[in-house]
């Protein structure tokens, strides 16, 4: 049964939070843009800051601003404007926009009290010392750094050898949706009281590092070959209930140590994964949620769940909530036809409860689940850029959302997050190629019921994708 609502409820604009003009470029039509974007408590007040930055050939990272909730700048580092001759054609690079959200985190990896930036970044004096040209598709010239949240300031600083030989090549074929998103991803290898490694897939390359950006392990991926790829963007979390986490890649599962849990293929498409509480019984961690056939899978790789590739054809998104009330959750919702509006809602069970279709938007991407009403009601979904309901209804619009810009890549990317009221989630949306971030509250405002900003895996591993 759908229960339809004639009239969606819009929400309200607590903030337009502006790019600070220092941190701002402008392409040859006079576009004003700021770039990928990142959120945290950067000054240690209790607020939400900001983080935008920029790659060198979209890639390589090589300027980061920090600035408040008001648009005012805290520091910055890097080049906005840093160029060099490409090694693959007679091109210069530019500094643009990131292709995809890339390898900037912010969170307190040295669990001092106070939050880094952990991310790669070009070496300037390498880039600044040769005259040879760069390639967008190696990690030559990238370097891992922590800045300090408050000063931007260099606290650690690595050139590990393993990050620099990563490239999009396999045996000199070069495969390019492989190799392009680059997330930093939190996690408890080693089993600290709180997370302080972290995990990037590069490439055909996964690479594990603790918070001195000491190398923990390294596994190479089996499956590049699009569209038979593993995740794009690994997913983290505890699959054995030991308090340290996982790696779940689709194809593949990592231990804690990189040891190998499985390897198999598992369909194709294997564009978004998870790692959730599904089976109800904590004690033996969490479960392996793949986009590809949408399948749940224990510790071990074995199948709870599996949609099969007849219901999900391209599993291109997947995300997990309490979607129906009406239901014994959680539930799933999958965008599964590929890049197109269409979503479905699954019940634990393996039951299609609703499908529909969200607006177009240009890349058919940016899926979220929201607490729009409180942790104990029923979430919503987000897809650019409205939000709906299990039953697939739109029930929450972004009033004063200027139209997306730099063509497919111009979509609006989401951070849930408890930004300015009580216990309901507020919406964050930027697009990578505009000037300002937009700032959505459910109504009725009050103020005087913010108790401070939290950090959490919601928003230090969003999972962004094109």
């Amino acid at each position: 049964m759908r229960f339809r609502i004639s009239t969606p409820q819009p929400a309200t604009l607590y903030k337009k939070v502006p790019i600070p003009d220092e941190f701002i470029s402008v392409n040859a039509d006079g576009q004003r843009w700021g770039g990928d974007i990142r959120i945290g408590d950067l000054t240690g007040d209790g607020n939400v800051d900001f983080l935008v930055y920029k790659s060198l050939g979209g890639i390589k990272p090589c300027f980061l601003g920090a600035f408040t909730l008001d648009g005012e700048p805290i520091w910055s580092v890097g080049n906005k404007d840093l160029t060099a001759m490409d090694a693959d054609s007679e091109d210069i690079l530019q500094t643009t926009s990131p292709d995809r959200p890339g390898p900037v985190a912010i969170y307190d990896i040295d669990q001092d009290g106070t939050t880094e930036v952990i991310c790669f970044l070009i070496d300037f004096d390498e880039v600044g010392a040769v005259s040879q040209p760069l390639s967008r598709w190696n990690l030559e010239a990238i370097d891992l750094v922590i800045l300090d949240g408050k000063t931007g300031e260099i606290k650690r600083h690595a050139s590990p050898a393993e990050l620099r030989q990563c490239n999009a090549y396999v045996d000199g074929e070069l495969h390019l949706s492989n190799y392009v998103h680059h997330r930093l991803m939190i996690a408890n290898f080693t089993g600290n009281s709180q997370p302080q490694d972290f995990v990037v897939k590069l490439g055909n390359d996964i690479l594990a590092f603790n918070h001195e950006l000491e190398i923990l392990w390294q596994y190479t991926n089996r499956w590049y070959r699009y569209s038979k790829h593993a995740a794009y963007i690994p997913a983290v979390g505890d699959l054995d209930g030991d308090g340290r986490d996982e790696v779940n890649g689709g194809h593949f599962g990592l231990d804690h140590d990189g040891n190998v849990l499985w390897e198999k293929y598992l369909g194709d498409n294997m564009d978004a994964v998870l790692v959730e509480e599904w089976d109800g019984d904590q004690s033996n961690g969490k479960e392996a949620i793949l986009s590809g056939g949408g399948q749940v899978l224990d510790g071990h790789g074995n199948t709870l769940l599996e949609l099969g590739m007849e219901l999900v054809p391209h599993g291109q998104e997947i995300r997990y909530g309490n979607l129906r009330l009406d239901t014994a959750g959680p539930e799933l919702v999958i965008r599964y036809n590929g890049h197109h509006p269409d979503l479905m809602v699954v019940s634990h069970s393996g039951e299609v409860l609703s499908r529909f279709q969200a607006d177009e938007s240009p890349n058919n991407t940016g899926l979220e689940i929201i607490h729009w009403n409180g942790e104990n009601e029923a979430d919503l979904i987000y897809s650019p850029a409205a939000l709906y309901d299990g039953y697939g209804n739109k029930v929450v619009t972004f009033p004063n959302l200027p139209p997306p810009t730099g063509g497919k890549m111009g979509w609006y990317h989401c951070f849930p997050a408890n930004v300015c009221g009580d216990e309901r989630e507020e919406v964050i949306l930027y697009d990578p190629h505009s000037d300002a971030i937009y700032v959505y509250t459910p109504p009725p405002f009050d103020a005087t019921a913010f108790r401070g900003y939290k950090h959490t895996p919601r928003q230090y591993n969003a999972r962004l994708i094109d």
